[in-house]
């Protein structure tokens, strides 16, 4: 038969086993938490660069499709039919830029 004194230090042995794993387990816990928000900061850091720069570019289009404007409303004859077809390639272009943008955004 199992002396009380000797039954509670045995118990006790067994807990402070237990509470030594728990222990790692919140330490292994933390590095994966750990990892995983350094990861997320990263991935977010690399998504926001990347739209940042998307709609930069998409900015600039409009700049560039603005000049061409107004090029078209000052140009005369035969300058005007070749500017009004870059004017309207650069419109289609931007047009799917804008829509390949919007996927993109879709996607997060």
């Amino acid at each position: 038969m199992t002396k009380p004194k000797e039954y509670a230090e045995k118990t006790k042995a067994h807990i402070d086993q237990l509470a030594d794993e728990i222990e790692k387990l919140q330490a292994k816990t933390d590095k994966v938490m750990e990892d995983l928000r350094a990861e997320y900061d990263r991935k977010l850091r690399e998504i926001s660069s990347e739209y940042d720069r998307k709609l930069q570019e998409l900015s600039g289009s409009e700049q560039d499709l603005g000049r061409k404007i107004e090029n078209i409303k000052i140009a005369g004859g035969g300058a005007f039919e070749e500017m009004k077809a870059g004017a309207d390639l650069a419109v289609a272009d931007m047009k799917n830029a804008v829509a390949r943008a919007k996927e993109k955004f879709r996607d997060i």
